[in-house]
């Protein structure tokens, strides 16, 4: 077979319509459903086709004239729309070869193959979706040689009234690339978006490094600031905000170098940036490469993130479709990561292809593996009023388990072992392939680990990347998995010891929040991890310390969905998704704002009373405090005002910070030291509002100064409503003049393969000074 070059035209009418008929009015083409139609009903169909923005249908040629009809379209704008979990990136297509007078060998496939490559190099395409007639057997048979996987049957009701019984199948790129030999390259690695990547993350980098005193900008005649070395400096505009907080304007980044004594214009890269004031930053030889690496993959996910931003923060706040696609929209669509952290898209260990599969912000659909891990190492745990019968039964269903169980069954054959000896768990696809096929190879020999493949069900990873929310079922649990990368400082593993209390932890916190008369009332609520399994390797116990990234390979948690908590009416969003701010250069905080309605100050008090004074509560009442940041907190909302806030992330992240609440022996782990008020100084006000603040006043919506008088306002108003915890309120020094600057960059460039010690957190962080308190406003805040 001769390989030939295509190119792919626009069909244009009525100039292609005689073309058209003769391809699809054939006996051959019966599936599209026009075997009798003539030129005139060709064009009357095709008509609104060739107008719509949304549709393209495109004739492909090679020296020889026209040769095949390729068709692309939105999903969302067809009758595919709701009937499959729909991920960005996903194109549908039609494709049609019309039957020459003497068949060349090879030609369909080929046309197939050039068909798709087309189709993937368009922009934002990562997965491209068919659902030929399910009686169809040859394209369907073409389409599993090109990388196409079935998904189901599918009915589709047709612009007609009539219904299409359909084959539903998708090929991701990687399926594409692998089955076909063609290579589509990086396709949002472009000179332009490379540049744009660079500036946006050095800005944050100047940013964020000027706010934890690493570098100290100084101010120029011309109102720009500058930063220098003996032979590089960087000139840039920037606003200046409380809390010592810089926003820095990208485009206005200049950086000159010292060349033969003259100052001459240079590129602007951020990894030429951190190399040359490397020492400034406190960062070790050691470190070095490794962060560069780290801030290579942020740059590499910004230039994806450039070409996926196709939602408004306006768009997103319309909450379109179903509260659980909305959610998950909203997700996917957030581009900042970690506000904090300059390289907080590092993920060491991932590849092109795992990123388009696995990254949260590609959006994508996967199926979640198998184990079947013998009781000897494995150990399961579940709150009281849950056990693992009940579990498998929402989570896999009877036919699904009995699936899984059934190959179980076929393994064991031969052995002495039956399948009550074994525990069924979740486990990360590329955990499975890159890490516990080979580390734990002697598990696997031995038949303690037995991978049973994936279940039915399609899951979205949400920002955390190792955590997965089920598209195909809503309403089951949020699975988290272990995921041996390295991201932001952290080996993102799952320790077996943690696991085996986390529900009792999780029950316990429930019950002090249905007991407690404040919490019981207020808009606040949990998301718990209902049952976790960890497994424990013999021999790396036997090697290695709690803290060794072997002993947190193999676990996993379920934690409850928030669909199932939803009022009729009522749209989701983690609170992550604030600090979004569009291609336009608009937040999603205040596009929720505009929405709701209401006044901006009344938006912010819901918030704070949802949010941050049930945090306080929490404190004053039993010195317990949660880890609250951004991707902790779902919020519940109607029409975009704020409902209610759920906490997550409880099991491993909440402490009590002294002896004056009752703890079960069994969850003593949590009762640590520490400053209580540090987690609302450092992961409330510094970590968060530093940033929404200066949003909601860039967009007009609320000073700066008024959103912090609000912040002081609802937290006076939670001390005079509940004068039996005054005295502990005070305690906390909420209205301090200052308090300590944490520093959490500091801690990613000391050590950025373990930040912190998890079992002494507070004893490993690193402070640069205090900062201005700016509930300090006006004297009649002060208590």
């Amino acid at each position: 077979m001769t390989t030939q070059t295509y190119t792919f035209r626009s069909a244009q009418l009525p100039a292609d319509a005689e073309l058209l008929h003769s391809w699809i009015a054939t006996e051959h083409a019966r599936f599209w459903g026009m075997p009798t139609a003539s030129v005139a009903e060709i064009q009357q169909a095709y008509a609104p086709l060739v107008e719509a923005a949304e549709y393209h249908v495109l004739i492909a040629e090679d020296a020889e004239g026209p040769q095949f009809l390729v068709e692309l379209y939105d999903p969302t704008n067809s009758p595919l729309a709701g009937r499959y979990p729909y991920v960005r990136g996903d194109l549908g297509l039609h494709f049609l070869a019309p039957q020459p007078q003497a068949p060349e060998p090879g030609f369909t496939l080929e046309a197939m193959t050039a068909a798709l490559g087309y189709a993937f190099a368009q922009p934002g395409t990562e997965r491209v979706v068919v659902e030929p007639d399910i009686r169809n057997k040859a394209i369907q048979a073409l389409n599993s040689r090109v990388g196409f996987a079935p998904v189901g049957p599918v009915e589709l009701l047709e612009e007609d009234g009539s219904t299409k019984h359909a084959l539903l199948s998708i090929c991701t790129r990687a399926d594409f690339e692998r089955v076909t030999g063609t290579s589509t390259g990086a396709a949002h690695l472009t000179p332009a978006r490379w540049a744009t990547a660079n500036r946006h993350v050095l800005a944050k980098a100047i940013g964020e490094f000027g706010h934890e005193r690493l570098l100290e900008p100084v101010a120029l005649d011309d109102g720009r600031f500058r930063i220098d070395s003996p032979t590089e400096r960087y000139d840039f505009a920037a606003g200046r905000y409380l809390l010592n907080h810089w926003i820095v304007d990208p485009a206005s980044i200049r950086h000159e170098t010292l060349i033969d004594g003259h100052w001459t214009e240079a590129s602007v890269n951020v990894l030429d940036f951190i190399t040359s004031f490397a020492e400034r930053l406190t960062l070790r030889e050691e470190q070095l490469p490794t962060y560069l690496e780290e801030l290579n993959s942020t740059l590499a996910g910004h230039c994806y993130k450039q070409l996926h931003a196709d939602h408004s923060s306006a768009d997103l706040a319309e909450f379109s479709g179903d509260a659980a696609s909305a959610f998950q929209r909203i997700e996917a669509a957030m581009t900042e990561g970690h506000p904090c952290f300059v390289a907080n898209n590092g993920r060491m260990g991932i590849g092109r292809t795992d990123y388009l599969r696995y990254a949260p912000e590609t959006g994508s659909a996967i199926k979640l593996g198998w184990l079947a891990a013998h009781h000897d190492a494995a150990e399961f745990s579940t709150m009281d009023s849950l056990s693992y019968e009940q579990l498998l039964e929402t989570e896999l269903g009877p036919a699904e388990r009995a699936r899984l169980e059934g190959i179980l069954g076929t393994a064991l054959l031969g052995t002495s072992r039956s399948i009550e000896d074994y525990l069924l768990m979740p486990v990360h696809p590329w955990q499975w392939e890159n890490r516990l096929s080979t580390t734990f190879a002697n598990d696997i020999a031995n038949q303690d680990l037995i991978y049973l493949g994936a279940t039915q069900d399609y899951y979205q990873p949400q920002q955390s990347i190792r955590t997965f929310f089920n598209r195909s079922n809503p309403t089951r649990h949020y699975v988290k998995t272990a995921m041996s990368i390295l991201n932001m400082g952290f080996m993102r593993g799952l320790s077996a010891d943690y696991m085996k209390v986390t529900p009792a932890i999780n029950q316990w916190l429930g019950e002090l929040f249905d007991a407690d008369p404040y919490l019981a009332k207020a808009p606040v609520g949990l998301l718990r991890e209902v049952a976790a399994v960890g497994y424990r390797n013999r021999q790396f116990e036997a090697a290695t310390k709690p803290s060794a990234a072997q002993r947190k390979m193999l676990a996993a948690l379920w934690r409850e969905s928030p669909v199932h908590m939803l009022a009729e009416g009522e749209t989701l969003a983690t609170m992550a998704s604030l600090l979004h701010v569009d291609h336009e250069g608009r937040s999603f905080a205040g596009a929720l704002i505009r929405r709701s309605g209401q006044e901006p100050e009344q938006w912010v008090s819901d918030y704070l009373d949802a949010y941050l004074v049930p945090l306080v509560h929490c404190l004053a009442a039993y010195d317990l405090a949660f880890m609250p940041h951004g991707e902790n907190v779902i919020l519940v909302l109607r029409d975009g005002a704020i409902s209610k806030a759920l906490m997550k992330d409880l099991g491993e992240e909440i402490a009590v910070l002294s002896d004056r609440v009752h703890l079960p022996e069994e969850i003593r782990r949590v009762r640590t030291g520490g400053d209580p008020v540090l987690s609302i100084f450092t992961d409330v006000f510094d970590s968060f509002f530093r940033f929404l603040a200066p949003l909601l006043d860039a967009e007009g919506l609320l000073t700066e100064e008024t959103f912090w008088s609000i912040v002081s306002d609802r937290l006076l108003s939670y001390r005079r409503d509940n004068p039996q915890f005054a005295e502990h309120f005070d305690a906390l020094g909420l209205f301090a003049e200052t308090f300590p600057l944490s520093c959490l960059n500091r801690l990613q460039l000391r050590n950025n393969q373990q930040m912190l010690d998890l079992t002494d957190q507070s004893g490993g962080l690193l402070y640069a000074g205090d900062l201005e308190n700016p509930l300090i406003l006006r004297e009649s805040l002060v208590v």
